[in-house]
């Protein structure tokens, strides 16, 4: 005996043909996973049968047409729960189709628009600079600690120090005379790094200036932490045995 009958239910529409047979066992839900609207074919997706109790009974990944099939050994009542890459995870049913039943059905999702990472989309259109200035390949190279514009505008911190001597190496000394320094580990123990602000030496050592006086954080766009020789990129190389903290400003992006 076969049974046709059609079940809507937004976001999903399914069109299912019951084909039972007595001598059968368990029961058999396959179909076609689409784009609600468009009607396009989801390919990679991922159709899970559920039971009642929320075990997953069986999955199955769509091809390219979207085609998919999903059997339960035992009879009983099932979900079916769709899941793909851009599109709202859903679920519906139940479906009890007896012993032996087979279902074909249409499954449609919504789209989902991926989020992106805005800030850094931002930081290579708006700040072409950064990669100019080789801060994108230093950073992607994965030597040495990297602060990238997302970090500075996400952070808690009030002053660059704060942001930096969390690290791993880094310490922060006061000095009676030169105040409060911020010290690097190099090749031989702790010591004063080179300071780079827009890709030029800033003199640091030997004055009392405090590091928020001459890089203030409101005005950092990215920057660059590098300790000892073995970390320092060639750019950097030839300056000192200590290491460098490099300073990319709002004003050089913005030239």
């Amino acid at each position: 005996m076969r049974l046709l009958f059609i079940l809507t239910r937004a976001p999903v529409f399914l069109v299912a043909i019951l084909v039972g047979e007595a001598e059968l066992e368990g029961q058999t839900i396959r179909g076609r996973l689409l784009e609600f609207q468009s009607d396009e074919p989801i390919a990679l997706g991922v159709v899970v049968m559920v039971s009642v109790t929320g075990d997953s009974i069986a999955a199955a990944l769509t091809d390219e047409a979207g085609y998919f099939e999903v059997s339960a050994e035992d009879e009983g009542s099932y979900l079916l729960e769709a899941a793909a890459l851009g599109y709202k995870e859903t679920r519906v049913g139940l479906f009890d189709l007896g012993g032996g039943g087979e279902m074909s059905v249409e499954f449609r999702l919504w789209p989902a628009p991926l989020s992106i990472d805005g800030v850094m989309v931002e930081s290579l259109v708006e700040a072409p600079e950064l990669v100019r200035n080789g801060f994108h390949r230093r950073m992607q190279a994965g030597v040495g600690t990297f602060f990238s514009p997302a970090d500075i505008a996400e952070t808690t911190a009030n002053r660059v120090v704060d942001m930096i001597q969390g690290l791993a190496g880094v310490r922060m000394r006061i000095d009676p005379v030169d105040g409060e320094r911020l010290l690097l580990r190099g090749t031989k123990g702790y010591c004063v790094p080179t300071l780079m602000v827009d890709g030029i030496r800033a003199t640091w050592a030997g004055t009392s200036m405090r590091l928020d006086e001459l890089v203030p954080l409101e005005t950092v766009y990215a920057m660059e932490v590098h300790r000892g020789v073995s970390s320092l990129p060639i750019e950097f190389g030839s300056f000192n045995h200590c290491g460098v903290i490099v300073f990319w400003t709002k004003r050089q992006v913005r030239r």
